[in-house]
């Protein structure tokens, strides 16, 4: 018997590591992203090139419910710079200019969340996302004059740096360059989606490191076909993607039947 009660002795500390299993939780997270544009209608022919493009979304706050141990319900507020850098290159392949969207946009996504159980857990959480643009703009950079093929039909532009669209009305009015500036859709909608661990620091306090990805359906722009004279391609539709590395730290407000062991699955 002396052998089975010496490791239930040393294994006690940690059974008694209180975690709440019911109640509100707040907390606060940050991301680093890689962010995408795709362009739906156009993936050959065309005389971009994708660049590797990280982002920020630097401040989120988080508010959810804890039903029970593993069900859990979640609303996020989060900051987050989006966008794509891109490489022009001529019929000849040669690069010749980027293209540089920037949008920074306000996303809700509300998800449900499940959660195994444990001082060290694992959640899987999906939900949908509405995003609230805060400011965007979409830049053609030129260094040098070139001639692009578009669908067959040749495409000289000059070098010059071009702006396409932007959420400055100001710089939308004062715009004398002959080229119409365009705006961007106010609100988008996606699915938001992720996996990820959590560890508890006390029974009130734990901490959260997740792989999110959401993909948006709605349109960047406010208007679905986009061709323009101080452009090498056309676009039909393109939407948001990213995928993030997101660091939290959370507070739960137990107001179940008070501490209770944590267990393992």
């Amino acid at each position: 018997m002396k052998k089975y009660f010496l490791p239930l002795l040393l294994l006690l500390p940690l059974a008694m590591q209180a975690q709440s299993i019911k109640g509100p939780y707040i907390g606060v997270t940050t991301q680093y992203q890689n962010t995408w544009i795709i362009n739906d209608e156009q993936y050959e022919d065309v005389n971009y090139r994708h660049k590797f493009t990280t982002k920020w979304a630097p401040f989120g706050v988080v508010a959810g419910y804890k039903f029970n141990e593993n069900h859990n319900f979640q609303v996020e507020l989060i900051r987050s710079k989006q966008g794509e850098n891109f490489d022009f290159v001529d019929d000849n392949g040669d690069k010749t200019g980027e293209k540089e969207i920037d949008l920074v946009y306000w996303n809700i996504p509300v998800l449900f969340k499940y959660t195994t159980t444990g001082r060290l857990r694992f959640n899987f959480h999906v939900g949908p996302q509405l995003s609230i643009l805060q400011k965007g703009r979409e830049e053609n950079r030129f260094s040098r004059d070139a001639t692009y093929d578009r669908n067959g039909s040749p495409i000289p532009i000059n070098a010059g740096t071009y702006v396409l669209a932007t959420t400055d009305e100001a710089e939308r009015n004062r715009n004398n360059s002959g080229t119409p500036i365009g705006g961007f859709n106010k609100y988008d909608l996606g699915i938001a989606l992720g996996t990820g661990v959590e560890y508890s620091l006390n029974s009130a306090t734990y901490l959260t490191a997740n792989i999110r990805y959401h993909y948006n359906f709605v349109n960047i722009r406010d208007s679905e076909s986009q061709r323009s004279p101080v452009d090498p391609d056309y676009y039909v539709l393109r939407q948001n993607m990213v995928v993030g590395l997101q660091l939290g730290i959370h507070f739960l407000f137990n107001t179940g039947d008070g501490e209770t062991p944590a267990r393992h699955k």
